[in-house]
């Protein structure tokens, strides 16, 4: 009789010791927009984990999809680069959206699934952190050149950025 049943919603979210670290999925977004896939990616990975979501492992796995996909899609274009495919710079400029786009899908997606968690956390009483905007300006800022030189390779770059 030690053990007594407790109702759970199916898509409650069920905070740990991270729900400090939680923000509104707007910050990650904007972080991925602005600061580039370093940056956004893991946080909207860490925003589901710290606020518990149901989905979180969903979250993980697309922020992982989208770092693959990313990667898939530089080699693709520095290979129509380097094989005369692609041979003005315009030409390379439009070939480049396509990265961007697949990037900001991949953000939209994950915003969309932890806009319902994060709601839900705080009609129960959840607290979100307001360091979201500072971290998204510095990262932007400060820390984007940073990162994107660590390593001198364009492919590094196009995947990070």
């Amino acid at each position: 009789m030690g053990e007594r049943s407790v109702y759970r919603i199916e898509d409650e979210s069920r905070p740990g010791n991270l729900a400090k670290f939680a923000v509104e999925p707007l910050w990650p977004m904007l972080g991925l927009m602005m600061g580039g896939a370093w940056l956004g990616l893991p946080w909207f990975a860490l925003n589901g984990i710290a606020v518990g979501s149901p989905t979180r492992v969903r979250e993980a796995v697309l922020a992982g999809v989208g770092l693959l996909g990313s990667l898939a899609l530089a080699f693709v274009l520095l290979h129509l680069w380097q094989s005369g495919y692609v041979v003005s710079k315009e030409m390379l400029q439009y070939a480049l959206l396509v990265l961007v786009v697949w990037k900001l899908t991949i953000g939209y997606m994950l915003f969309l699934l932890q806009s319902s968690t994060i709601e839900l956390y705080q009609y129960y009483g959840g607290v979100l952190n307001r360091f979201g905007l500072p971290v998204a300006l510095l990262g932007a800022f400060a820390l984007r050149g940073l990162v994107l030189g660590l390593l001198p390779f364009t492919l590094w770059q196009l995947v990070m950025s």
